[in-house]
C-alpha cells in the first residue's frame, strides 16, 4: 500500500534552531503533475521507483501544496492536511489543547489484563485507582471492561455494558473525563449516554464503523487504533509488510476517510499506530522508530505501549517489571510528535514527559536561573544533595 503522501518531520530540536529545517515528503501517485508544480516552484524532486521525493521547509511545501491544487492535483489535499494539523483534540464538551502532552491513566475491570493491574467490576475500587491515576497526573481515565488479549474469551456486547456503564457513570460523577476502551457500538452508546467523551477503538474498523457512529452521534471523541485484524483474533497466517510504516500512513489515510464519511469531525479523532496489533515485535519497534511518519495524517497522535510485550523481546522483563522500559518509549514518542500517552504508571510517565519537554520543546530560558539562583533554575526546590547542610557557602548569586 504506497500513500499518495507519506512526510518525515524534521526533528523539533532542529526546528528550535532553524524554522525553516526541511521536511521530506514522499508521493506515491500524480509525479507529471508534481513534476511541473516543483519545476514552476524552483524546488527539487528526485523520484526513484515510482515514488516522487521533496525535501523542502514548511513553507516551500505549503506553496507547493497550492501549485498541486491550482493544477488540480490529488497531492494538494493530502499535503494541506499535513501541514495544517489539528492543535486541539475535541472530545464531548473538551477541547485538549495538545501543546501540552496528556496523560491517559489505564482502569481495567477485568481480572486477566495482561499485566495484571485490573480491578474487576467492584465501582468503588475503580474510583478509587481513577482517583489515584488523577492525582498523579492523569488527564483522562480509560476504562475497559473486556482485555485485549486474544487469549482470553470475548465479552457479550451487553454484559461489557453492564460493567462499564456504571463505572463511567461513576467516574464522570467525580470529575473525571473518561475515556471507554470498546470496539462494540452497544458498549460505546451506553458509556457516551453514562457520560464517556471518547471512544477508544481498538478495533481498526475491521468490524465496520459502528462504533465510530456511535461515537460521531454521540458527539465523542474517537481514537482510530492501527489493527491488522479483526479483535482478539491472532492473525493466522502472519502478516508480512514490504515496509510496516509505509503501509501504516497508507492504511491511516484510508481509514480517517471513511471516519470522515461516518459522521466524526477530524477535530475529533486521534490516530494510534496500533503497537501490538498485527505486528511482529520487530515490526512494532521499527513503528516507533520512524513513529514521526504517522504525523502524515495532520492528526493528534496517541500511544498505547504502555507494558506490552515488544518490552519482552529486548530486555526479557515480565509485564509488570516494564515500567523503566515504558519511560524511555514515551520519550522517544514525545520526541517524535506523540502527545497522548495511554499508561499504567502515570505518576512515572509525568516525570519522563518534564524532562523530554524540557530538552525537546522548551525554549531557551525557560530554566534559566533568578539573581540568587545560579545554575538551577528560578524557582527551583529540589535539594542539591543527600547532605542536610552544605559546610562551605555558595558564592554570591549561586546556589549549591
Amino acid at each position: 500500500m504506497t500513500p499518495l503522501l507519506r512526510a518525515v518531520p524534521p526533528a523539533e530540536w532542529a526546528l528550535a534552531t532553524d524554522g525553516e529545517a526541511e521536511h521530506i515528503a514522499y508521493f506515491g501517485d500524480d509525479l507529471e503533475r508534481l513534476a511541473l508544480a516543483t519545476s514552476a516552484l524552483g524546488l527539487g524532486l528526485t523520484v526513484e521507483e515510482g515514488t516522487g521525493r521533496v525535501s523542502a521547509s514548511a513553507g516551500d511545501l505549503g506553496r507547493l501544496a497550492a501549485e498541486l491544487g491550482r493544477r488540480k492535483s490529488p497531492l494538494s489535499a493530502p499535503l494541506t492536511r499535513y501541514l495544517s494539523p489539528v492543535q486541539r483534540w475535541r472530545a464531548g464538551a473538551h477541547e485538549l489543547a495538545l501543546d501540552q502532552p496528556l496523560v491517559m491513566g489505564i482502569v481495567n475491570l477485568t481480572e486477566d489484563s495482561f499485566s495484571g493491574d485490573g480491578v474487576g467490576t467492584d465501582v468503588t475500587a475503580a474510583l478509587a485507582h481513577a482517583e489515584r491515576l488523577q492525582s498523579e497526573g492523569a488527564d483522562i481515565i480509560d476504562v475497559g471492561a473486556e482485555t485485549a488479549r486474544a487469549s482470553r474469551p470475548q465479552l457479550e456486547a451487553e454484559a461489557e455494558a453492564a460493567i462499564a456503564a456504571p463505572v463511567v457513570a461513576a467516574l464522570v460523577g467525580e470529575g473525571h473525563l473518561v475515556s471507554i476502551d470498546t470496539y462494540k457500538r452497544e458498549v460505546a452508546e451506553s458509556a457516551i449516554a453514562s457520560g464517556a467523551a471518547i471512544v477508544n477503538d481498538i478495533s481498526g474498523l475491521t468490524l465496520g464503523t459502528d462504533a465510530a457512529e456511535a461515537a460521531a452521534k454521540g458527539g465523542a471523541g474517537y481514537v482510530l487504533n492501527y489493527s491488522y485484524t479483526i479483535p482478539k483474533h491472532r492473525p493466522d497466517p502472519a502478516p508480512v509488510y514490504d515496509d510496516v510504516v509505509t503501509e501504516t500512513v497508507g492504511w491511516m489515510a484510508e481509514r480517517l476517510a471513511e471516519l470522515e464519511a461516518a459522521g466524526l469531525q477530524r477535530e475529533a479523532i486521534a490516530i494510534d499506530p496500533g503497537i501490538a496489533f498485527g505486528k511482529s515485535h520487530d515490526e512494532d519497534i521499527q513503528s516507533l522508530r520512524r513513529l514521526s511518519e504517522l504525523r502524515t495524517a495532520g492528526q493528534p497522535l496517541l500511544l498505547a505501549h504502555s507494558r506490552k510485550n515488544y518490552i519482552g523481546s529486548v530486555s526479557g522483563a515480565g509485564p509488570e517489571d516494564r515500567d523503566l522500559e515504558t519511560h524511555v518509549t514515551t520519550a522517544l514518542a514525545y520526541a517524535q510528535g506523540a502527545r497522548i500517552f495511554r499508561v499504567h504508571d502515570v505518576a512515572g510517565t509525568r516525570r519522563t514527559l518534564a524532562m523530554a519537554a524540557a530538552i525537546v520543546s522548551a525554549a531557551p530560558g525557560a530554566f534559566a536561573p533568578d539573581e540568587g539562583s545560579w545554575p538551577w533554575a528560578a524557582g527551583a526546590t529540589a535539594p542539591e544533595a543527600i547532605a542536610e547542610k552544605a559546610l562551605i557557602d555558595a558564592p554570591p548569586g549561586q546556589r549549591w
